[in-house]
Parts: structure tokens; C-alpha cells; sequence
């Protein structure tokens, strides 16, 4: 899936350094690179001061030399330790991207992106569809086969979407079984054989429950319905509220 760079990313390895294991690592690799290593230097410098006889003092280049190893070590641990906390971070940052059910990108993903694709269809004078869909009747599955049906059913519905999708597309849940598809340098006429094709994948699939589902869908396009991204969403929210009202199980004008 595609990313997209929201600036509030934890700092490098700020998050993860509450965690017992890593900072266990931290307190041994300043030890190794840092504490040990100054109270060596200072007992050889000491050694000096104090007048060490000379035939006392064979040891000391040694000593010298598994000080600079210990530091050597500890900035090798310190080096792995920080990108162990570059990828914690970057879980964490898909994380707090994606919708945790049904491992689709999140409302929050879905306003970031849907105003960078206006921005580059304007820049560019590409053609940009947005796609608002929902489960037809998505309560009474709910209500008589319980919420644990109701989401195996919504993730089974963003599994057909994905596989009936192209990389570029973009697929969100924006709020219960309400979904957003992004689709880049798509016009109306592609967006509605698209729009047909995963509700009629949709409508003949089977699911958990063992009965039918239908989805509503609505279109609203870039820039012939609208130039801004809130304009944007009323349109194809529009969209699909006319396809509910004219039936279910379509995809509205």
C-alpha cells in the first residue's frame, strides 16, 4: 500500500526507549562506549600522575587498547539500537495509519491523501475519482449474527476490493462500513466500470455468515464535480446517497 509522510512520526527512537528490552541494550551500550571506558582512561592517567614504576606499566598499552575495543563496541550497539528504533517507529507510524480491522488505510490517512491527489491533479491536469461506498443493510448483519460476523464480513469485503484494485488505488475505511477509494487519473467512465465490477464481485462472493452482500456505491470526480476536497466528498457522498434511495446494490449516478 501506499504511504504518505504526516510529519508526527515519533522522533527516533523516543517511543521505543520505554520498552524494558531496549532500554536494558541502552543502559550496557553507554556502559560499554561511554562509563567504562572514562574510568580506564582515568586510572591510566591516574597511573601516570602517580608515579607507576616503569617495570608496573606493561599492562597499560594493553589496557589502552581494550578501552578503545569497549568503545568500539559500544557504538556498534548503539548503531543497531538505532535502527531497531527506526523500525519500531515506522510500525508505529503504519499503525497509526491503517484501520486496525481491516488493515485499510484510516479516516486520518484518507484526509491527508485526498488533498495531496487534488493538489497533483490540479499540478498536473490529471483527472481524480473519489469513490464512497457502504455495506446495504450492514445493521441487520450486525444485529442478527453479531459484531464479530459483521467485521469478518467487512474484512472479507476489503479483501475482494484489494484484489479487484490496482496499486495505485487507495482504499480507506472511513467510519463503520463506510469506505473510501481514492483513484489517481481516473475520469467518471472508467470509476463507474470499476465501481460496477467490485459490486458485482461483491454481490456473487460468499461470506462468513452464508448470505448475500450488497454494497451502494457513489462517484464524484475531479475537477467536473467539484475542485475541493470537501466539495469532493459531498459529491460522491450525493452519489451514493442516491444510489440507496434509488434501490441498493448499485452504483448512482
Amino acid at each position: 500500500m501506499d504511504t504518505v509522510t504526516t510529519g508526527e512520526a515519533a522522533p527516533r527512537g523516543l517511543r521505543v526507549m520505554g520498552d524494558s528490552p531496549i532500554r536494558q541494550r541502552v543502559v550496557i551500550a553507554l556502559a560499554l562506549s561511554t562509563i567504562i571506558p572514562t574510568l580506564i582512561l582515568f586510572y591510566v592517567l591516574l597511573m601516570h600522575i602517580v608515579g607507576m614504576p616503569a617495570e608496573q606499566r606493561g599492562y597499560l598499552p594493553a589496557l589502552a587498547l581494550s578501552t578503545i575495543l569497549l568503545m568500539v563496541a559500544g557504538g556498534a550497539v548503539i548503531w543497531d539500537l538505532a535502527r531497531e528504533a527506526d523500525r519500531a517507529n515506522a510500525r508505529w507510524r503504519d499503525l497509526s495509519l491503517t484501520d486496525e480491522l481491516t488493515g485499510a488505510f484510516n479516516r486520518r490517512y484518507f484526509d491527508l491523501r485526498l488533498r495531496e491527489e487534488i493538489a497533483r491533479a490540479e499540478r498536473y491536469s490529471h483527472p481524480l475519482c473519489l469513490m464512497l461506498l457502504d455495506v446495504d443493510r450492514f445493521k441487520e448483519v450486525n444485529d442478527s449474527h453479531g459484531h464479530d460476523v459483521g467485521d469478518l464480513v467487512l474484512k472479507e469485503l476489503c479483501r475482494l476490493i484489494q484484489a479487484q484494485s490496482r496499486a495505485a488505488t487507495t482504499l480507506c475505511r472511513y467510519g463503520g462500513d463506510e469506505f473510501a477509494i481514492l483513484l489517481p487519473e481516473t475520469a467518471w467512465t472508467g470509476a463507474l466500470v470499476y465501481g460496477d465490477r467490485i459490486r458485482t464481485c461483491v454481490n456473487r462472493a460468499p461470506f462468513p455468515h452464508g448470505q448475500p452482500v450488497t454494497i451502494s456505491v457513489g462517484l464524484g470526480t475531479f475537477p467536473e464535480d467539484a475542485t475541493s476536497a470537501d466539495d469532493l466528498f459531498k459529491a460522491a457522498d450525493t452519489s451514493l446517497y442516491a444510489a440507496k434511495a434509488g434501490g441498493r446494490n448499485r452504483v448512482g449516478g
